[in-house]
């Protein structure tokens, strides 16, 4: 219990810590460059400390299950914040590089707003698929069944395709390109680190009745 009420308290106060900073960010007040170099890293440090707190006191891969290297939505946060880090670090501290202007259309609050609502459908739908089939859609559970249903017509991996939509929107709505860019680390570590591993359980648990719709329906879209 007190576990997951520091957990609770480490998410919430990371999410109030981005909050104040993005306020200030995405607003037309002035303030030094010292104090918006703390005021990001109160946000980065506190969502750094939520990540690996989660991973290592609640990470555990049953023995039927993928071996994957972490929850996803763990790895999403982890990569989003890593985006967040290096971009302020280089405005407040270093300041080696500025993105060039031709990244500035992935700056577009319209977009972005418009990724995060068809990322949001996504995942809704695919977890209202999981409930319908009475499977747990966490990857670190056993799978009774492949799931073939639903959204999983056409796509393999809709939640995590949908966390990479998410990223990219938050990144855009949020006015920070290099968000975006870390969206290429997030595909990487799911690819590697989850989807990987979950297509050889699979493959291993279910044989031919999993190599044919891997066959019949792409991995992303």
């Amino acid at each position: 219990m007190f576990k997951r009420v520091l957990m609770y308290l480490l998410f919430f106060l990371s999410v109030y810590n981005f909050v104040i900073f993005f306020d200030w960010y995405l607003g037309n007040n002035q303030m030094i460059i010292e104090d918006a170099l703390a005021l990001s890293a109160n946000s980065s440090m506190t969502l750094f400390i939520f990540v690996f707190a989660i991973h290592l006191i609640y990470h555990k891969n049953d023995k039927d299950a993928a071996q994957v290297i972490s929850y996803p939505p763990i790895i999403f946060l982890f990569s989003f914040n890593c985006g967040f880090t290096m971009a302020t670090l280089n405005i407040y501290y270093f300041q080696y590089y500025k993105v060039p202007m031709i990244f500035d259309f992935l700056r577009n609050q319209e977009i972005g707003f418009s990724l995060i609502i068809i990322a949001f459908l996504i995942v809704a739908n695919a977890l209202r698929v999981f409930s319908k089939n009475d499977e747990d859609p966490k990857p670190t559970s056993p799978s009774n069944l492949i799931i073939t249903d639903g959204i999983y017509r056409y796509t393999r991996n809709p939640m995590y395709l949908g966390l990479l939509i998410l990223q990219v929107g938050l990144g855009m709505i949020l006015s920070m390109t290099h968000i975006v860019f870390f969206t290429f680390l997030t595909y990487v570590l799911f690819r590697y680190g989850v989807i990987k591993k979950e297509e050889y359980y699979l493959e291993k648990k279910f044989g031919s009745t999993y190599l044919d719709y891997k066959n019949k329906t792409r991995r992303w879209f």
